[in-house]
């Protein structure tokens, strides 16, 4: 992580040091209470040369600048002792059992969502074009069933990915990720005594990229639950549709899959996202699918990757598929 700087605007006000304030402001990244500078260290050093301003290093996210990020009022993620705090994670808990799908929406306010749909504006030339054909089980095909069996049916997926180390520190979908009370809260929700963000520096934190015509075909996730926030919403398509609990492991799993890639399942269903809606999804037993993208508005959607063991990575074959290279 990029080293940050804190400066504080009473401690230079403090020690006679305005106008050695007024030269950072004038570098500063966010203006907030506290405010984080990522360069311009040399400089700085020399600015305040003989004068006793407030100045350390920090690794950490403040909690003031995640905060700014969210609908902190709708969602006090950060006062786990309040009464609306528990009434969200009771809230949260209920959706997925019984729909498999928590949806908090307008959980990023909208000038965040904006800040980051322009942030991932500025780097999605770079994104890796991921193609791939699967089954809904993620696996590639087994002639050991029969042609018509649905692990036989296969699934193209096509979208471009940003990975975790193109996004920068300073960016609020990086400064969200990072921030510990978020975390927290939806380790609370999924009743995990230990959470962790992914050690992986490619799959840690990702934004799925869906230009027009691309799309995303039915699968279950490797992972029992995954959280996403919708960035930017396309003009027609790019619908995320599932099956809740479609995955039983008995055989009756595999009539009922058949019948939803055959788009006859009667509980297929939308869930409507809208940006700044942030998912808490039970995809490991919901089938799932994004269809195709339609219009010149590029989707954008970010996954938080969590687990419940520390130092997790994805094998050099899978950051190879979904990244076009390994870390």
């Amino acid at each position: 992580m990029k080293d940050m700087i804190q400066v504080s605007r009473v401690a230079c006000q403090e020690k006679g040091a305005y106008a050695i304030f007024q030269y950072i402001e004038n570098i500063m990244v966010e203006k907030t209470t506290m405010f984080y500078i990522k360069a311009h260290v040399c400089n700085l050093e020399k600015a305040l040369q003989g004068h006793q301003a407030s100045v350390t290093y920090q690794g950490g996210i403040m909690e003031t600048e995640a905060l700014s990020l969210i609908d902190a009022d709708r969602y006090p993620v950060h006062l786990p002792e309040s009464t609306a705090y528990l009434t969200l994670i009771q809230q949260c808990r209920h959706d997925i059992k019984t729909y498999g799908a928590c949806r908090l929406p307008g959980f990023t306010t909208p000038d965040a969502t904006r800040r980051m749909a322009m942030e991932t504006d500025r780097v999605v030339h770079e994104a890796y074009p991921c193609r791939d054909t699967h089954n809904v089980y993620m696996e590639k095909d087994n002639d050991a069933f029969s042609e018509d069996h649905p692990r036989r049916r296969g699934q193209t997926s096509e979208l471009d990915v940003i990975a975790y180390d193109q996004i920068d520190p300073g960016d609020g979908l990086y400064i969200l990720y990072q921030w510990d009370d978020l975390l927290h809260f939806i380790a609370v929700v999924l009743e995990h005594a230990s959470y962790y963000r992914m050690a992986d520096p490619l799959a840690a934190l990702t934004v799925n990229v869906m230009h027009e015509g691309q799309n995303h075909g039915w699968h279950f996730d490797e992972a029992e639950v995954t959280t996403t926030l919708m960035i930017r919403k396309p003009e027609e398509g790019g619908v995320f549709e599932y099956v809740h609990n479609l995955r039983t492991d008995d055989r009756n799993e595999y009539d009922q899959v058949n019948r939803a890639l055959n788009d006859k399942h009667p509980d297929i269903q939308a869930l409507e996202v809208e940006p700044g809606t942030l998912l808490i999804f039970s995809g490991y037993y919901s089938m799932h699918r994004v269809t195709p993208v339609k219009g010149h508005v590029t989707r954008y959607v970010a996954t938080l990757c969590y687990k419940d063991q520390p130092n997790v990575y994805n094998s050099p074959e899978v950051q190879k598929l979904f990244y076009g290279r390994t870390a």
